[in-house]
């Protein structure tokens, strides 16, 4: 009998206290924010398909994340959380990940296609109840909306981490303010299969830059009129 969690459970053995002190786990870990792209038209448009698709990126992740030594938290609708012990082992999964998409969607008219976005992050976890809480679980959360469709965005906790190791391509967005977290937070998107990342990062955060341009142009007025009244006086 199969008794593997099920769409929306969590995996057992984890979330344990100390048996010491009572108090639950805390420990240093990547966390690995998934969700598939468009789902909610695709489920107006083809529900079928929709379930179709939900279910295949389940079968795959159930498949990769083990692989690289993560654990699969919980599914949340058309998403999923994970956990890695470093965040190399939750880069490289990422990675097989969007690839193992790439490679079903070959097999399927256009239409019937299915994209994801990955958001990673490095933080403290906290265990309780088979699930992990922490500031670092809300900021991946917050940071995987990011992403470009078959991307990844991650932290720069992550990027530091990793960027000697593996040749990624992709740019850093300027400080993101998140919603919820308050510091802001310096962004790392690599680019997707197939795309470029700086082009779509430019347009997607186009108000952004224009605000930053135009912030960088009024300091520089500024001095520009205090040296000029300055050197006048």
């Amino acid at each position: 009998m199969d008794t593997s969690p099920g769409l929306g459970q969590t995996s057992p053995g984890f979330g344990q206290t100390n048996p010491a002190t009572g108090q639950p786990n805390r420990r240093l870990a990547a966390v690995m924010f998934l969700d598939m792209v468009g789902y909610s038209a695709m489920m107006a448009r083809d529900e079928e398909r929709a379930l179709v698709c939900v279910g295949e990126l389940e079968k795959l992740l159930r498949a990769e994340v083990p692989k690289f030594g993560g654990r699969l938290v919980k599914f949340l609708g058309d998403g999923s959380m994970a956990e890695f012990p470093t965040a190399l082992s939750a880069v490289r999964c990422s990675q097989s990940v969007l690839l193992d998409v790439e490679s079903n969607n070959s097999w399927v008219p256009s239409e019937k296609r299915y994209s994801v976005r990955i958001g990673l992050h490095l933080g403290e976890l906290v265990d309780r109840a088979d699930d992990i809480f922490s500031n670092a679980v809300n900021v991946a959360a917050r940071i995987q909306p990011l992403a470009d469709p078959g991307g990844i965005a991650m932290s720069s906790f992550i990027y530091s981490q990793i960027e000697n190791q593996l040749d990624l391509k992709g740019t850093y967005l300027p400080p993101q303010k998140l919603k919820n977290i308050p510091e802001k937070m310096r962004i790392f998107l690599v680019e997707p299969v197939g795309g470029d990342v700086a082009g779509r990062a430019i347009r997607r955060h186009k108000p952004l830059a224009v605000k930053t341009v135009i912030g960088v142009a009024a300091v520089l007025v500024g001095l520009i009129l205090v040296y000029y009244f300055s050197t006048r006086s």
